[in-house]
């Protein structure tokens, strides 16, 4: 998977840790390739800004008729039909089409912003599906181990009535409990395949591609995801600041285009005229011609354009102040979160040790006679409520670190 890429016409079953499922996801995803199709057109339209102001040349070919008839003059007539072949050149020089150049490479730095901005939404999404994923798999494994216990248990419950050593309802509640997971299994394995249908979406390989993961859950739990203080927000980083900023050069440069509608603009032409049959009258074979266009009044259109430019860099401004608070804001709200999830993740790894412990006190004095099987399955059911409990704040824990890592733009991959 690291050196030959994926085979995504034949592709059946994928193995893949977090790194690669992002790598992938980069790769392949429609959203992305959507985003690459738009950078593509605004690279065109950057072109079609330049060709703009270069010289357009443009020939015609044309007969005239006059169905017979011919100028008369003096003593003598002349036949004015005529078939010839004209090229004309003509050149603009406008100072409107020079900005608008330089406006159309700010928009296509735009947009190369957005593909960022999609591309750290993908980040996200993909980090965030893969860990559910692992937590789902880190209980499904649990709970079939369980499984495979309680059964051995009800079994023992029941050769236990048999003699005469257990009651009725012993059996009951045990067959009970080893239904209950069952039918847990069952609802984690449904879930676990709709995660993994979504993160094949999100990674933008087959549908029918079956995925496997090759990281558990307490590995991408390290020092990262437990410091806070690890995260720091460079605000020039953002990809939001960015875009934002550069929606402000884009309001700065349509301010000078408005401008540059004041002032007049030059036009030159040069016609070549080839007669193939006839000579016309008063054809000339060269021409050429200067126009200086100058705008007198457009009935304040102008300036009501000029007017809308400055306000739209103004209200920007303002966007650029207000977000840089609201980044701020988030970046403290975000790391209150984690912190947050990390002593909630650690007051449920304690209990989770404590819950393991006591089980297994209680398995000890049940195989020992001292309990009974309802003692034990209540234990059973702490230590399983404990595991959960893990699960959900290991969830919570990276989710949240995925959250200030997004803010602060600093996926490793």
């Amino acid at each position: 998977m690291l050196t030959a890429p994926l085979a995504l016409s034949a592709q059946e079953s994928l193995s893949i840790d977090l790194q690669t499922a992002v790598s992938n996801a980069l790769q392949y995803n429609k959203q992305l390739q959507a985003s690459a199709v738009d950078r593509d057109i605004y690279y065109q339209k950057v072109r079609e800004a330049r060709a703009a102001g270069l010289p357009q040349i443009n020939a015609t070919l044309s007969t005239d008729t006059y169905f017979g008839k011919k100028l008369s003059f003096g003593a003598g007539e002349m036949d004015i039909t005529s078939t010839k072949l004209q090229a004309t050149a003509n050149w603009t020089f406008s100072m409107q089409q020079i900005a608008g150049v330089k406006l159309a490479k700010i928009v296509q730095n735009l947009t190369d912003c957005s593909i960022a901005q999609t591309e750290l939404g993908v980040k996200a999404n993909v980090t965030d599906t893969y860990y559910a994923i692992l937590v789902y798999e880190r209980n499904l494994e649990i709970l079939r181990d369980n499984l495979a216990d309680m059964e051995t248990i009800a079994k023992h419950t029941a050769y236990s009535f048999e003699a005469g050593a257990a009651e009725r309802t012993d059996v009951d509640q045990m067959n009970v409990n080893v239904a209950t997971l069952k039918n847990s299994i069952f609802s984690l394995e449904r879930s676990l395949e709709s995660t993994k249908r979504l993160l094949v979406l999100q990674m933008g390989v087959p549908i029918s591609t079956k995925i496997t993961t090759t990281q558990k859950l307490d590995d991408l739990i390290g020092d990262g995801a437990t410091n806070p203080d690890n995260e720091k927000l460079n605000i020039e980083n953002n990809v939001d600041y960015k875009q934002l900023k550069l929606s402000r050069e884009v309001g700065e440069q349509t301010v000078k285009v408005r401008k540059y509608a004041y002032i007049p603009t030059l036009t030159g032409t040069y016609q070549f005229t080839h007669n193939l049959r006839g000579g016309g009258f008063m054809n000339f074979k060269n021409t050429a011609m200067l126009t200086l266009n100058i705008p007198v009044f457009s009935g304040f259109q102008r300036h009501s354009q000029l007017k809308q430019a400055k306000l739209d860099v103004q209200k920007t401004d303002i966007n650029l102040a207000l977000l840089e608070d609201n980044l701020q804001q988030n970046l403290e709200q975000y790391s209150f979160e984690l912190q947050t999830a990390i002593d909630a993740y650690n007051l449920q790894k304690e209990n989770l040790e404590v819950a393991k412990r006591v089980l297994a006190n209680y398995k000890n004095k049940y195989d020992q006679g001292a309990f009974s099987s309802l003692a034990l399955t209540q234990a059973n059911s702490n230590y399983l409520q404990a595991e959960s409990s893990y699960a959900s704040a290991s969830l919570d824990l990276l989710m949240a670190h995925t959250k200030l890592q997004k803010l602060c733009n600093s996926f490793n991959y």
